[in-house]
């Protein structure tokens, strides 16, 4: 009887160690998380986040990078894998819409919602894709 409560103490102390202990992924996400930090992105959560986005896939995070385009107001959403322009439609009436378009086309698929405002360019994507593809984001945008 000693020796059952020795090995179930042993047991439950090694499966907290492990429990307490992060995961792969979670390491992934991590090292991802502090090198977007370098590159100069703030990142949130989808439930935390401030700015209202029409997409709800809580696996998603949002991303925000100073704004450095002309774009200064603008909600890119992504239907049927193409950019719409949700917001503001007195956008679509001006004369840069389809230049501003184009461009928006041709950022990553990875890209879900994109939100442009005066100082900041916020946008949801898939974490899981890594860094090779946030670093693509981030040229991407810079050429906006």
């Amino acid at each position: 009887m000693e020796y059952m409560v020795i090995i179930l103490v042993i047991v439950f102390f090694i499966g907290s160690v492990s429990f307490s202990m992060p995961s792969k992924r979670s390491k992934q996400i991590a090292q991802l998380r502090l090198d977007a930090v370098k590159l100069g992105f703030k990142i949130s959560s989808l439930a935390y986040s401030n700015i209202s986005f029409k997409s709800d896939d809580m696996r998603l995070a949002s991303y925000q990078i100073k704004n450095l385009s002309n774009i200064k107001e603008a909600h890119f959403i992504k239907d049927k894998n193409e950019f719409i322009l949700y917001s503001p439609s007195k956008l679509k009436y001006s004369n840069e819409y389809e230049t501003l378009l184009l461009s928006i086309r041709s950022l990553p698929e990875s890209i879900i919602e994109i939100i442009f405002s005066q100082a900041l360019i916020v946008f949801l994507w898939n974490e899981n894709l890594g860094i090779e593809e946030l670093r693509r984001i981030d040229s991407d945008l810079k050429k906006l």
